[in-house]
Parts: structure tokens; C-alpha cells; sequence
């Protein structure tokens, strides 16, 4: 019963928009909203740059179609079974050690490329980009007065990006898996944001983009949940929707639609 209403609030709210105004609502339709961080909010610099960056500070040269091969290789090994993926966002040795493995065959292109790759592109907030439209929807949520949090499954320390990006002071809490030794879809770190926040998870929206993790964690207790569609770094991720979602949009959005969870 609770997964269902999960689905049947956000796709009511989607379905039917508030009518435009010349001013957007100051009284939105959720105390909370809680964000997924990568491929939501932020998304990151393009990892063969890093790459033929990371090579030629170890003196070695190499052509961006290397790169891109060396990276197909990576993404090609990376195990992508929801049994992986938890077990790696439960703690940070976990994820280290996961992620060095995958990247293990970058060291064959050039030594110490592997660790290099974790170190400073993995889990360097400089390789955190926000999403054009990132900074406008936190500002416009926290001007309406709901809170905002942050509930990610990864393995280190991402508010050093929201902080470098100027947008740490936007965000009321974060709860990163790692932290506490449990990942999306399990329902406890949505429990945990909404606990801190003082907001029941009926009061709450997840937004995130990943149906399994996102939207599994949010339906398991009750919350309604936005899917995101992909977009590429920097450009205009559509979280006009999540406005619209919560009423506090002046139009319509005007960005591909979101998907609903469904």
C-alpha cells in the first residue's frame, strides 16, 4: 500500500500542474526535498580528460581515442549487479577497493594510473560539476522554506563539492551510504534524512535518477519519488519538474519531461 501511494502522489502531481501565475507559490506541497547527488544534481567532467591529464603528469602522452578506449574497457569490467553496487557504497574501504579494481587496467596504460584515476577524479569534488539549473531550484526550494538533503549511495566525502560550488550552505543535511553501512535501495537512509530533517517521508520528495535505488528506497516507506531522465554534464537537467512537482513553479516546465516512478 505504501509503494502505491508513492506512485499515485507523483504521478497526480505531475499530471496536473498548477496554472501559471505571474509569481511562483511560496507554499509548497513538501516540507522536504531529498536529492540524489551524481547524475541529479551534479555530474562529473568527462573521465578521459582526466585520463590523458592524469597520463601526462606521468610523463606519458596519450590521444584522447586512447583515453576513450582505455575508459570503455573500465566501464566494460565495472560490475554493475545490484549486489555490487550495495556492497560498494557501504563503507569507504569497500568503495576504494572496488573502484581501484576497476580501474586496475588503466595501470597497464600507464603505472599508477589506477590510483591516480580514484584519488583525483572519482572522489575529487573538482571533478563535481553542478547541472545548470542546480543552483536556481536548491535556492528556490530553500526560499519557500523546505528542506533540502542530500541521500547518495557513495563511498567518500561529497560535500567538499557541494562546498567548492558554493552550494554546502543550501543543503540542510547529508546522509552518504558509506556512513552507514547501507546503500539505496534500502529505505533507512531516506528514514535517517527525513528523521534529521523532522519531515515524515509523506511530507518528503526523493529525487533522484535511478528507479531501482531512488525509487525503491523512496516507495518502501511511502515517499513519493521523481525519476530524472540522463543528461550530459552542464547542461540544463530539468529540475524545473521537481519545482512544478512541489508547487512552487511560476510555469509549466519547459525541459523534457521527468519520469515519474511507475
Amino acid at each position: 500500500m505504501a509503494a502505491r501511494l508513492a506512485v499515485v502522489i507523483a504521478e497526480t502531481q505531475i499530471g496536473r500542474p498548477d496554472a501559471p501565475s505571474e509569481a511562483p507559490s511560496t507554499r509548497a506541497r513538501f516540507q522536504a526535498v531529498l536529492f540524489d547527488n551524481g547524475g541529479t544534481l551534479f555530474a562529473r567532467r568527462p573521465a578521459a580528460e582526466a585520463i590523458r591529464r592524469l597520463a601526462a603528469a606521468r610523463g606519458l602522452e596519450i590521444s584522447l581515442d586512447q583515453a576513450q578506449r582505455s575508459w570503455r574497457e573500465v566501464k566494460a569490467a565495472k560490475s554493475k549487479s545490484p549486489a555490487a553496487r550495495l556492497a560498494r557504497n557501504r563503507s569507504a574501504s569497500a568503495h576504494r577497493a572496488a573502484y581501484l579494481a576497476f580501474y586496475r587496467p588503466l595501470d597497464d596504460l600507464c603505472p599508477g594510473l589506477a590510483e591516480a584515476m580514484y584519488l583525483e577524479y572519482k572522489t575529487s569534488p573538482e571533478t563535481m560539476v553542478p547541472y545548470a539549473d542546480t543552483p536556481a531550484a536548491l535556492r528556490r526550494l530553500r526560499d519557500a522554506g523546505v528542506a533540502i538533503g542530500i541521500v547518495s549511495n557513495t563511498g567518500w566525502n561529497i560535500r567538499a563539492g557541494y562546498e567548492l560550488a558554493g552550494l554546502a550552505d543550501l543543503i540542510d543535511v547529508f546522509v552518504l551510504s558509506h556512513e552507514h553501512d547501507a546503500a539505496k535501495p534500502d529505505p533507512v537512509l531516506i528514514e535517517l534524512a527525513c528523521a534529521r530533517l523532522g519531515v515524515p517521508p509523506r511530507q518528503t520528495l526523493m529525487v533522484g535518477n535511478d528507479a531501482p535505488a531512488d525509487g525503491g528506497a523512496a516507495a518502501g516507506i511511502g515517499c513519493a519519488c521523481l525519476i530524472l531522465p540522463p543528461a550530459p554534464v552542464g547542461s540544463v537537467r530539468g529540475l524545473d519538474h521537481v519545482l512544478a512537482l512541489a508547487g512552487l513553479a511560476a510555469t509549466p516546465p519547459t525541459t523534457p519531461p521527468a519520469t515519474p516512478l511507475a
